[in-house]
């Protein structure tokens, strides 16, 4: 299935110079050459080669900003607006998760991890940009942000479900948090629990997981009644410190009760200290193996890292093409790992994310891009 003609070509005149396959090629050139998307066309020695300004054209044709946010209420979050080129981009996504569990990558219950994520903006300010000072970002305080499920498993960190979110959306976190987890169970991923950051510590969101069945674990906010339940005595049962105490979580009206867990363990000889609520029961025999899964939830921040070194680059002010090139890095970065997982299971060696990098430019894998084989 051709995916880049769904993409681009109902937007493209058939007497137009540059298909879409010149579009999706002049993209995965600039990401193979890890240049500015302006600079990788200019430098081009190439002579059909579409120019910077008709890509962004052509992006923004299919992402543009106006009516590409979700609305509030869950009724109309499911029947969201969505442009073209990146609901389809959002296809191929969800089949290279469909693709993994074809080959076997999520037969067990598998841990995710949620979390949102800020890029930097410095176009011209609007009412969907996010405020966010306490990033430091240089030149800005806008981000345009993002919301992702991922798996935490080593070897098998697929993004499997991704949002656009913005101030005016109307979706709090038990809405994004429910919009995420279901649309992963949708496509056939069978959860085991869930690893939040301490953003999501609120009753609304514990109700929401629980209502799924499924375990949870997020950071205790260091507020008065943590640091105090901080300075209590633990339990030190093989080579672990614990203390668990029974607690209520309460945001507005809503309370929910949850367990407070403080972990004091060496993994390594070095010293890890840290406190999370759950729904578990945490006793003497699993303390040391929650304080392992604890720490996957940094998986989804070594997903964000890796992501980067796909995400073309663009001076591009325009939200549109940012939210485009945004879900075309999770795509790539997807295909990377599937490209791995089925190589595993064929007793190949492992591709190194820059040597995929570096393949993207070569004429054959350009077939993949796009989707014409």
């Amino acid at each position: 299935m051709s995916y880049d003609k769904h993409i681009f070509s109902s937007k493209i005149k058939p007497q137009s110079r540059y298909g879409s396959g010149d579009i999706i090629s002049a993209i995965r050139n600039a990401i193979s050459s890890k240049e500015y998307i302006e600079t990788c066309v200019r430098n081009s020695t190439r002579n059909n080669i579409p120019s910077a300004d008709m890509i962004f054209r052509r992006i923004k044709d299919v992402a543009s900003e106006s009516g590409s946010h979700m609305r509030s209420g869950s009724e109309n979050l499911k029947r969201h607006t969505v442009h073209t080129g990146i609901e389809h981009i959002s296809m191929i996504i969800d089949s290279t998760v469909e693709l993994a569990i074809a080959n076997n990558a999520f037969s067990n219950p598998v841990n995710v991890a949620i979390d949102d994520h800020d890029e930097p903006y410095y176009g011209m300010d609007n009412r969907y940009l996010i405020n966010a000072p306490f990033h430091k970002f240089r030149g800005t305080d806008k981000a345009y942000r993002f919301a992702t499920l991922e798996s935490v498993k080593n070897g098998e960190r697929l993004t499997l479900s991704i949002m656009k979110r913005n101030q005016l959306d109307g979706i709090d976190n038990a809405l994004e948090v429910d919009h995420l987890i279901k649309h992963a169970i949708g496509l056939g991923i069978n959860i085991n629990m869930v690893l939040m950051d301490r953003g999501y510590l609120d009753a609304g969101v514990i109700r929401t997981v629980e209502s799924l069945k499924l375990e949870y674990i997020m950071p205790a906010k260091d507020n008065p009644k943590v640091l105090k339940y901080k300075k209590m005595e633990t339990k030190y049962y093989n080579g672990i410190q614990f203390l668990a105490i029974n607690d209520t979580i309460s945001s507005g009206k809503e309370s929910v009760k949850t367990n407070f867990v403080h972990i004091i363990y060496y993994p390594g000889r070095k010293r890890h200290d840290f406190s999370f609520y759950t729904n578990i029961d945490v006793n003497e025999d699993n303390a040391g193996k929650l304080a392992e899964i604890y720490r996957e939830r940094w998986g989804i921040e070594n997903g964000y890292l890796e992501k980067k070194d796909v995400k073309e680059k663009t001076h591009s002010p325009d939200m549109g093409v940012r939210y485009f090139l945004f879900y075309l890095s999770v795509l790539i970065y997807n295909m990377w790992v599937l490209l791995n997982l089925i190589r595993r299971i064929s007793g190949y060696g492992w591709i190194t994310l820059m040597d995929f990098i570096i393949a993207m430019g070569r004429s054959k894998f350009g077939i993949i891009m796009n989707g014409d084989g």
